[in-house]
């Protein structure tokens, strides 16, 4: 993911993204080099519904999601390298609401034979990278839960033909609100091609083992999409999700500072599901429309599940959600990107809108 070649899936993926737009500190002639790259984006949810469990105050009806980036990333003949921080607003539930910097890569890679190639540190798991591969749209969409970015994770990738593939292995995950999840292990096999991709995923986790509500878990993703020409595709992207989840907690100790910690127990099998259809149809070189259909199902939402919402806490939407999505993307040029994806129906905001300029 860090050089300007296709010597390994990991390159080819960010290459893809406007951030690779860096700066050349120093170019050798046998090329190895290093590189200054970034973004700022500003923006944010409009009309967002606290009710949804996605952000992380119900005060606000307007929930800011401004961030920035700031990475370096360099070659040393087969091994690179990267480090990049984010300046970001933990806007998410559980998340303070402030402004806070964190380092969010933080690995060395290796190419050890042609398209295939292996890091080390704090990286994107495998499936990070293609969780969503059939959505179009920008941020408003269904969310499979796949792992994310990782501390103490090893990663493959590699290209054979048509074919693209990933596993990675992380040693005591974390959830985004910084919760145990066990080791987690998860990788996809997609088929490219001129008319239609195709990725399968899948995840899995050991659990916490009683140190988290987490427990044990296995996801499956389905990423497809078709090209329609060369103006438009169509997407479809889906999950199945089994995950434990333990009912009980148990106090077991009050620090001096009034922190308490628990002891989780009683983990019980939750399904959860969705999916989506989107499209994406150029309409000139610098304007996009994009479009969404999203089915989301959590068996904690339903009532009449052993382990749902009692009754009297049952959620507006009920067990299941849809909604839709209708954007537009306009890049006055190649660095800079505005747009805006406006929801209807069972969405957890009316819109969504940002400027990012990448460098």
């Amino acid at each position: 993911m860090l050089n300007k070649t296709m010597l390994s899936i990991a390159v080819a993926t960010v290459l893809a993204s406007p951030i690779t737009q860096g700066a050349t500190i120093y170019e050798k002639d046998n090329g190895d080099n290093l590189q200054v790259y970034g973004e700022v984006g500003v923006g944010g949810h409009i009309g967002a519904d606290y009710e949804y469990g996605e952000f992380y105050t119900d005060d606000e009806s307007y929930i800011d999601d401004s961030f920035a980036t700031l990475g370096l990333k360099g070659e040393y003949d087969d091994v690179y390298y990267r480090l990049e921080l984010d300046y970001e607003r933990e806007n998410w539930e559980y998340g303070s609401g402030d402004m806070v910097l964190a380092i969010d890569k933080l690995f060395i890679g290796y190419k050890f034979y042609q398209q295939h190639a292996i890091e080390i540190g704090l990286t994107d798991t495998a499936l990070d990278d293609y969780d969503k591969f059939g959505d179009f749209t920008f941020d408003t969409t269904v969310e499979t839960g796949e792992g994310g970015d990782q501390e103490n994770t090893v990663k493959y990738e590699g290209v054979m033909s048509n074919f693209k593939m990933g596993l990675s292995y992380t040693y005591d995950g974390e959830s985004s609100s910084g919760s145990e999840l066990g080791d987690v292990i998860n990788g996809y096999v997609g088929f490219f091609s001129d008319y239609a991709d195709v990725v399968l995923g899948a995840e899995t986790r050991t659990g916490s083992e009683g140190i988290s509500k987490y427990g044990e878990q296995m996801l499956y993703t389905l990423g497809l999409r078709a090209y329609l020409g060369d103006d438009l595709a169509i997407g479809l992207n889906g999950f199945i999700e089994y995950e434990d989840i333990a009912q009980e907690s148990t106090l077991i100790s009050i620090s001096d500072d009034l922190e308490e910690t628990y002891s989780y127990n009683d983990y019980q099998t939750l399904e959860n599901k969705g999916a989506l259809i989107s499209a994406r149809y150029i309409a000139t070189e610098k304007l996009e429309l994009t479009g969404s259909f999203n089915y989301e199902a959590y068996e904690e939402w339903d009532i009449y599940s052993p382990y749902g919402v009692a009754p009297d806490d049952e959620y507006s939407w009920g067990k299941e959600r849809i909604w839709g999505t209708l954007g537009f993307n306009f890049k006055p040029t190649k660095s800079v990107v505005f747009a805006l994806e406006a929801n209807f129906g069972e969405a957890a905001q009316d819109a969504y809108a940002y400027g990012r300029v990448y460098f």
